[in-house]
């Protein structure tokens, strides 16, 4: 998934001035973009830990900022993982809003397809993930019996654990952070300005240049 700068800025993306062999270079500009990514990487990053945000790893490493040239327009996208909005505006639960009460995103059922099985699984693993033995735990073990997802006695721990998350993260949500909200107004928050001053840096520094010619 792709943020556009532009979308919270309407000068952000920043055009050419002037046609052909003359027209302007915006070298400043384009390197002071360049400079936002790196900033809003390391924001990203900082937060995740700071929030304690889950599956940070992927999340983090997913944020990959690029500098896209589209004829004369220059502007700065920021690719992220498909989910990365869950953990920032959080998921309200199947039966209770409380972890995300303002969230757009709610679960529906408490079904996971494998691919999301997988990665509660890897987390488990991971060690980051604290969840009790579903065979001591009588409460979520009604749960899970009401819902039709009793364990059967030949699944193995981590698989019953995973059940379990997987009942839990579906039933209250998933908690907001506002971890990428947060890093995105840190990192551009006096944006327009700064880059209004760069591009008319870059017309000077090209005027001057055409003059000499």
């Amino acid at each position: 998934m792709g943020i556009n700068l532009n979308r919270a800025a309407s000068n952000a993306a920043t055009s050419g001035l002037g046609e052909g062999k003359d027209k302007f270079e915006l070298i400043i500009t384009t390197n002071l973009l360049e400079e936002y990514g790196v900033l809003f990487k390391q924001n990203v990053e900082r937060l995740i830990k700071e929030k304690q945000v889950v599956a940070s790893g992927q999340l983090a490493d997913s944020v990959n900022p690029i500098i896209i040239q589209q004829g004369e327009i220059t502007k700065l996208q920021i690719k992220v993982i498909d989910y990365f909005d869950y953990p920032n505006q959080g998921v309200k639960g199947v039966k209770s809003s409380k972890n995300a009460p303002n969230s757009p995103y709610k679960y529906k059922n408490y079904g996971m397809n494998d691919k999301g099985r997988a990665s509660i699984k890897k987390y488990i693993l991971s060690g980051k993930a604290k969840v009790k033995n579903i065979r001591t735990d009588k409460a979520a073990g009604v749960g899970l019996e009401k819902k039709g997802l009793r364990h059967k006695p030949k699944k193995s721990l981590i698989d019953n654990q995973t059940d379990q998350l997987i009942y839990m993260i579906k039933k209250y949500g998933i908690k907001s952070t506002n971890y990428f909200t947060d890093a995105f107004n840190e990192t551009f928050k006096d944006f327009n300005q700064v880059i209004a001053e760069a591009v008319g840096r870059d017309i000077e520094i090209s005027l001057q240049m055409l003059n000499k010619k």
